[in-house]
C-alpha cells in the first residue's frame, strides 16, 4: 500500500499533556530559548521518527538545500486554500492580507472579496474566490493601487518576484462539495484552517481537518476573533483543537514569536507539524506573524511527484505527454471560449493543438490554443505546475464548443496522445469513517481532481464481504454515468454524507473489444442524444462497430455494454453524428 493510504488511520499516541497547544514555547518561556528547528520541537519525545520522515534534514530544514520545485516547473506561485467553518473569518482575513488593512468588525474587509450580491448580503461564501498576494525579491509585499481586479493583478504580477494565490472556499455544510472541489481540483499547495476562537471546534471544522489530512495537504491553523473570545472559551478551543489534530497525525506548534516563523514555514512541508496562529482581524493581534509566515511559504514537489514532463512509458504506458484537468470554463466577450486548469504534465505554447475530452459520449475533440494567460498576464509558454487559462477554438467543424458542451472531469491532453476513458477501475482504499459497513453495491461520490461522479463498488477483492472504519482493501469501482480519463496513481476521496474514504487508482479496466448488444447500443445512443451538448433534446441514432482489434461502440455503453467510445456527443437535427476521425479509439 502506498504512503498516502498507509498513514491515514494511524493516530498519534501522545501523552495527554504532552505538546499542549497552550504551552509557552516562545521567548516568554524562561526555561528554554525560542525554538527555531523542527528537531528541537520534538526532541523530548522518544519516538521522534513518528513525526519526522527519515530525510527531513535533507528537504525540510536544510537552508542550503530547501525544498522546491524542479527548475522545469513553475515555482513563482504558491496556492493556499482557506478552509474552516462558516463565519470563521476566511473572506475577512483574505481582505485584510491582500489590502494591508484591518477590518472594522462589520464586514468592510470581506466586502472587497465577495463577488456575488447574495454573498454580500449574508456574508457567506458560496463560490470559490481567488485573490493574489505579491512579494518583491526583498520580501516586501506589493500593494496595488488599481481599482479593478484585473488592474490590481497586473500590477502585482509585474512588480513581484513571486506570488501567493489565496483560494477562498466555502464553510457552510450546504456547499461542502464546492469546498472539496477546491481542495482536489484546484490543487492547493497548502491549506490554512480558520477556527473561530469564540465558536470552538465545530463539526464542519473537524470535517475540513479530516479531508485536508486525507488528501495529504500540509495544514496550518489560524485561531481568529481572539479579541472577543472569553479566556475560558479560548482555552477550551485550543485544547479541543490540539486533541483533534493529534488524532489526525498532526503535531500542533503554537507560533508566538517571529523567530519561530521560519522554522514553521520550513517544517510545514513535512506534513507532520501544524503551526497554530492566534489573530484578530480587527485589532491586528498576531497578524504580523501570519503575514511573515505566508510570505515564507514555498512550493514543494510532493504534489507533482511522478508527474514529470517526460513520463516513463514502462511504469505508466498510458500517461499522456500533456495533462491538464479543466477546472473552469468561461465565455469572454470579444475572445470566445476560455478554459482554465492546472498543468500536471508537459508544456503548452500558443497555436499548439490539443485534445479535449472525454465528452458525454466519451470522445475527444481536437482544438487549437489561441492564446495563454497566467494570473491575468499573457505568457508565451505554460509549463508544469502553472494555473493557466487558454483561449481555444475547435478544429472540428462538426463540433461547436460552448459552455454547455463541458462537464466536470474533462481534460486537455497532447494531440499525439491516445487517451482512453474508462468506467471501471481498481483502487486501493482506506475507510476513514462509516457508521456501519460498506458492501458490494455501495455508491459514494468520487472526488478525483476535477472529476466528481457517483461510482458503484462492484466488487471487494480479497474475500471480504464488507468494509468498516479503518478497513483497507482492493476495490473495483464503476462510474455510474460517464467514462472518465484517469491516470494510474491518482488519489481520490469518496464520500456519502459523513461517511468517507481515501483511495488510489491501481489499475484501469478497459472495456472489451466486443460490440455491444443491439438493445444496449440503442439505449446508449438515445441517452447520448438526450444529453448531447445542450443543443438538442432526444434523438434517434445508429451505432457503428469497427473491425479493428479495439473496436468502436456507442458512447454510453462504454462500461455497461463494453467498447471504447467513439461518438462526438453532438446532437443535431435529431441525429447523433459519428465522427471516427475526431474520436480517439483504443
Amino acid at each position: 500500500m502506498d504512503n498516502v493510504t498507509e498513514k491515514l488511520p494511524t493516530a498519534l499516541s501522545l501523552k495527554k499533556n504532552e505538546y499542549d497547544i497552550n504551552k509557552e514555547v516562545g521567548p516568554s518561556s524562561a526555561s528554554s530559548p525560542p525554538i527555531t528547528n523542527l528537531k528541537e520541537l520534538v526532541h523530548e519525545s522518544d519516538d521522534v521518527d513518528r513525526f519526522l520522515p527519515a530525510d527531513l534534514e535533507d528537504h525540510a530544514v536544510d537552508d542550503e538545500h530547501p525544498t522546491c520545485m524542479p527548475s522545469e516547473m513553475d515555482d513563482e506561485d504558491v496556492r493556499v486554500a482557506m478552509i474552516g467553518n462558516v463565519d470563521a473569518g476566511k473572506s475577512t482575513l483574505i481582505g485584510v492580507l491582500t489590502n494591508a488593512m484591518l477590518d472594522d468588525g462589520r464586514g468592510s474587509a470581506r466586502s472587497l472579496i465577495l463577488k456575488h450580491r447574495h454573498e454580500q448580503e449574508n456574508g457567506r461564501t458560496s463560490a470559490v474566490t481567488i485573490e493574489l498576494l505579491g512579494y518583491r525579491n526583498s520580501g516586501e509585499q506589493v500593494l496595488p493601487s488599481g481599482r479593478t481586479q484585473t488592474n490590481r493583478w497586473q500590477e502585482i504580477v509585474r512588480s513581484s518576484g513571486r506570488t501567493v494565490t489565496l483560494i477562498d472556499l466555502c464553510g457552510h455544510e450546504r456547499y461542502l462539495k464546492t469546498t472539496i472541489f477546491g481542495l482536489t481540483g484546484l490543487l492547493p499547495d497548502f491549506a490554512l484552517l480558520l477556527v473561530g476562537s469564540n465558536m470552538g471546534v465545530t463539526v464542519m471544522t473537524r470535517e475540513h481537518i479530516s479531508i485536508a489530512c486525507a488528501l495529504s495537504i500540509p495544514l496550518a491553523v489560524v485561531l481568529t476573533k481572539v479579541d472577543i473570545a472569553p479566556e475560558p472559551v479560548l482555552k477550551q478551543t485550543r485544547q479541543t483543537l490540539a486533541r483533534y489534530l493529534r488524532k489526525n497525525n498532526k503535531l500542533p506548534y503554537p507560533i508566538k514569536d517571529l523567530s519561530q516563523v521560519e522554522a514553521a514555514a520550513d517544517s510545514l512541508a513535512s506534513d507532520r507539524v501544524t503551526p497554530v496562529f492566534a489573530i484578530s482581524s480587527v485589532t491586528g493581534q498576531g497578524l504580523d506573524l501570519l503575514r511573515a509566515f505566508v510570505s515564507r511559504l514555498r512550493r514543494t514537489s510532493p504534489l507533482y511527484q511522478g508527474l514529470s514532463s517526460a513520463p516513463s512509458l514502462s511504469s505508466c504506458p498510458d500517461a499522456p505527454s500533456i495533462h491538464i484537468p479543466i477546472d473552469g470554463v468561461y465565455e469572454v466577450k470579444g475572445v470566445g471560449l476560455v478554459v482554465g486548469g492546472t498543468i500536471l504534465r508537459g508544456h503548452v505554447r500558443p497555436n499548439q493543438s490539443l485534445l479535449l475530452g472525454p465528452d458525454r459520449g466519451g470522445a475527444f475533440v481536437p482544438l487549437s490554443v489561441r492564446s495563454i494567460e497566467c494570473r491575468r498576464q499573457p505568457v508565451k509558454e505554460a509549463k508544469q505546475g502553472m494555473s493557466i487559462t487558454f483561449a481555444v477554438r475547435s478544429l472540428n467543424k462538426r463540433v461547436t464548443l460552448r459552455r454547455s458542451y463541458f462537464r466536470k472531469g474533462m481534460v486537455l491532453v497532447g494531440a499525439e496522445d491516445r487517451p482512453r476513458p474508462v468506467r471501471d477501475f481498481q483502487a486501493s482504499v482506506v475507510i476513514l469513517h462509516h457508521a456501519t459497513t460498506m458492501a458490494k453495491g455501495y455508491e459514494p461520490v468520487l472526488h478525483m481532481g476535477t472529476v466528481r461522479q457517483a461510482a458503484e463498488m462492484t466488487e471487494i477483492l480479497g474475500g471480504e464481504d464488507a468494509l468498516r472504519t479503518g478497513s483497507r482493501a482492493e476495490v473495483l469501482f464503476h462510474f455510474r454515468y460517464f467514462a472518465e480519463f484517469l491516470v494510474v496513481g491518482s488519489t481520490f476521496l469518496f464520500r456519502e454524507g459523513r461517511a468517507k474514504g481515501i483511495g488510489k487508482v491501481s489499475k484501469l479496466l478497459y472495456p472489451s473489444a466486443q460490440p455491444p448488444p443491439p438493445a444496449a447500443a440503442a439505449a446508449a445512443t438515445t441517452a447520448i442524444a438526450a444529453a448531447g451538448t445542450g443543443i438538442g433534446s432526444s434523438a434517434s441514432s445508429t451505432s457503428t462497430s469497427s473491425s479493428s482489434p479495439a473496436g468502436v461502440s456507442a458512447a454510453g455503453a462504454a462500461g455497461a455494454a463494453g467498447g471504447t467510445v467513439g461518438v462526438t456527443g453532438a446532437a443535431r437535427a435529431g441525429e447523433v453524428e459519428m465522427a471516427a476521425g475526431v474520436a480517439v479509439h483504443a
